[in-house]
């Protein structure tokens, strides 16, 4: 219970503080609402604008594309609006430039100030705001009856994608305590890969490199299988989905959380024993 409320007491700090920041300048305020408008309808106009020139674009209809990039803009608003920033969301660069030491001396609990510390909910919510609207007209377009369950299920699918993604992020971002300079960046790096790809439907890939993408390099599994899942829960019915699939990606983040978790814990106590070569004469970066 003290954990939770810490967890709580956390959030709404930097909720004020994402606020502050947000409305510190006019314009600046509307600069950030144009941008992540237009980032938004550059992710999603490079394959739509395709889907409009096949029938049958990579195995799914325009609406069903659609959709998906919905989905897909809606679990990287979920990323936004709790994980972005130079913390928790890449975490990579904390560990490279020998900052985790300033979250490792607050008077809080490593994983709380962690989950917490990326919390944006007013300058992180257009994105998500816009994906949940653009799935939500997806799948009216498709024909999918948005009962109660399916959309329990769309949300579930959505966090899964998006902690799947934070773990694989975790996963390499391990590097960074062996190898501080040279994996510094490597979080924005797996991060920016899901961000271009997972958009792209996978149906007529090579059957080896679409095993790859949805097992050791997880990126289908952050919006096409999800996508198709609820396609096909939501134009059929809950009933006609298949059980082993349907709990794929939830089995999936299960184990790519508990090997971040391993080898994030191994990294610590590498750290703790050499902590980080990243000092200079000014202190930290």
């Amino acid at each position: 219970m003290d954990n939770l409320k810490t967890v709580l007491r956390l959030y709404r700090r930097y909720a004020v503080m994402d606020l502050l920041w947000l409305l510190r300048d006019t314009r600046y305020f509307i600069i950030q609402i144009l941008s992540d408008g237009i980032s938004a309808g550059c992710t999603v106009a490079g394959v739509y604008l395709l889907s409009l020139n096949f029938d049958h674009f990579a195995g799914m209809g325009r609406n069903e594309i659609l959709f998906m990039m919905g989905y897909a803009l809606f679990v990287e608003g979920i990323f936004n609006f709790f994980f972005i920033g130079n913390n928790a969301g890449f975490i990579s660069r904390v560990v490279g430039r020998g900052q985790l030491d300033h979250i490792m001396i607050q008077p809080v609990p490593l994983w709380a100030e962690l989950l917490t510390q990326g919390f944006c909910p007013f300058s992180g919510s257009p994105l998500l705001l816009m994906g949940a609207g653009l799935a939500l007209y997806g799948a009216f377009k498709v024909g999918i009856v948005m009962h109660g369950t399916w959309l329990l299920l769309c949300m579930f699918y959505g966090i899964c994608s998006c902690l799947l993604i934070m773990a694989f992020l975790y996963i390499i971002s391990s590097m960074a305590f062996y190898a501080p300079a040279a994996a510094e960046e490597i979080s924005m790096v797996g991060k920016d890969m899901f961000s271009s790809l997972k958009t792209y439907p996978l149906g007529n890939m090579n059957p080896v490199v679409k095993r790859v993408f949805i097992t050791i390099l997880p990126i289908g599994l952050s919006a096409w299988f999800p996508s198709l899942r609820l396609l096909e829960a939501g134009v059929n019915s809950m009933a006609s989905l298949k059980l082993l699939p349907a709990l794929y990606l939830p089995a999936a983040t299960a184990v790519f959380s508990l090997l971040a978790l391993f080898l994030f814990r191994k990294g610590m106590k590498h750290y703790e024993r050499y902590g980080s070569p990243r000092y200079s004469g000014f202190g930290f970066r």
